[in-house]
């Protein structure tokens, strides 16, 4: 469903499935304002200058109206198809280093009614357009593919110069001709067969998004919030910076991502949503049934750093199944994973001690 909200102040943070309209009058963006398409997972770039007197963002379309004679810059990683209502404006649309860009310009006696539409194509050329029909443009995928290899023609075979009784010597003197120099004796160049075409293989991305065990929230910064900007990137076709630093835009689309997957939309990334991010990425080993306590055979021994044996083992299996840790299943508990206990503990509700007794056991097996 798609909300209402007035733009008479300028736009400041990332519009998440939201719509916004003003009062017709001129109203002009001060600096690029994202608008994130909830629906297509997508997001297009309103341009600073840009001037309108109402925008939709609805779920998967960006819809504006604008005053006479004003012009409107939206960019995109992705195609964008273009209708234009009324016939009243012209749009350029151009593509450079995997970014689309389209103008609209308004004529002097109407105020048209748009609507971009991502159909996720590929930036590649240039085009324009303009009239009631619009123009299509190319936009930037974030797909890599393997380039195809084209394939190699064999090679014939050549003939060399065969003197008798030379072999395959080319110094001295032939033992069946008398006289003869092998001087020139060469032997055949034997035929290369051809090597055949390879197609194009699209890229994949593989291994899981290595988020740490600190809650990261708005504010963050370190290489775990570099992961999560890629994780950002390869699903959403945001194209962050990989700065590593979390500012307020950033989880505003964390809050709608928790908000689609069924998560409380809190902005903080804690160990649900880090499970949930990792969920597609790399399958969990399950664990071993336990035929004592549960899903997880954890004994009756509280469990603490330097703790050794099956029961610890079962520990690292939750840890795996659960945060997708990667740890080796060794049965040594030390103080690395000790301090994941605690943010899990903490995350749970529980005293964060690091210590695993009867109620972090039994707060494990009911997940």
């Amino acid at each position: 469903m798609i909300k209402k909200l007035k733009i008479g102040l300028l736009v400041a943070v990332l519009s998440l499935a939201i719509t916004s309209s003003a009062l017709a009058a001129n109203l002009t963006y001060s600096s690029d304002t994202p608008a994130y398409l909830s629906t297509a997972g997508y997001t297009l770039t309103i341009k600073s200058g840009s001037t309108a007197t109402t925008v939709i963002v609805g779920a998967s379309t960006l819809r504006f109206t604008m005053p006479v004679s004003s012009t409107f810059t939206v960019t995109s990683r992705n195609d964008i198809d273009i209708t234009t209502n009324d016939g009243a404006s012209t749009n350029t649309n151009t593509c450079a280093s995997n970014l689309n860009t389209v103008v609209i310009t308004t004529s002097d006696a109407q105020t048209p009614d748009i609507t971009l539409t991502p159909n996720g194509g590929v930036c590649a050329s240039s085009s324009g357009g303009g009239g009631s029909s619009g123009g299509g443009s190319s936009g930037g995928s974030t797909t890599t593919t393997v380039a195809a290899t084209p394939a190699t023609p064999a090679t014939p075979a050549v003939p060399g110069t065969v003197i008798a009784g030379c072999g395959n010597r080319t110094t001295g003197f032939s033992t069946s001709i008398a006289g003869q120099s092998c001087a020139g004796n060469t032997s055949t160049t034997p035929a290369t067969p051809a090597t055949p075409a390879t197609s194009a293989t699209p890229s994949t991305t593989t291994g899981s998004y290595n988020l740490g065990t600190a809650t990261i929230k708005n504010g963050s910064r370190g290489e775990a919030a570099k992961e999560l900007q890629r994780f950002l990137n390869d699903k959403l076709n945001l194209g962050l910076v990989l700065d590593g630093i979390i500012g307020p835009k950033t989880i505003a689309v964390i809050k709608q991502w928790q908000s689609d997957n069924g998560l409380v939309a809190d902005g903080l990334i804690g160990a649900k949503t880090k499970a949930m991010m990792n969920a597609g990425v790399t399958p969990a080993t399950p664990a071993s049934p336990s035929t004592t306590t549960g899903s997880y055979n954890l004994g009756t021994a509280t469990l603490k750093n330097g703790s050794r044996g099956e029961a610890v083992k079962e520990l690292q299996r939750f840890l795996n199944d659960k945060l997708n840790l990667g740890l080796a299943l060794d049965g040594v508990l030390g103080s690395k994973t000790i301090a994941v206990i605690k943010q899990w503990q903490s995350d749970n509700g529980l005293v964060a001690d690091g210590l695993i007794g009867a109620k972090t056991k039994a707060m494990m097996n009911a997940q």
